[in-house]
């Protein structure tokens, strides 16, 4: 059920984040929420590609694959994807020419 429960999960965050996308005319800010390290991949690539779509499939089913096998890894999973997010951002405003402040 679990398996079944996630590659829902998957599908629906991979829609919603195409579409809150636009095919390239809308926001990626959900994208790089949900899906840091496919978006890491796509500033340094300036696409996103094949491997990063690949990485934003395999990324969700990962994280359920932890959280079911090793529950007390938790924090360490949700720092992990807060430190891609944050360092996704910052990458994100920096090649913009863009300051934090």
């Amino acid at each position: 059920m679990k398996i079944v429960q996630t590659t829902i999960i998957t599908i629906l965050l991979l829609f919603l984040t195409i579409f809150l996308a636009g095919g390239g005319h809308g926001t990626y800010i959900p994208a790089k929420l949900i899906y840091p390290f496919t978006m890491l991949i796509a500033e340094f690539k300036n696409e996103i590609g094949i491997v990063g779509i690949l990485i934003a499939i395999i990324q969700i089913p990962t994280y359920a694959l932890i959280l079911n096998n090793k529950p007390n890894w938790k924090y360490y999973l949700l720092g992990i994807h807060c430190i891609a997010v944050i360092i996704g951002l910052y990458i994100g405003l920096a090649t913009k020419n863009w300051t934090l402040s």
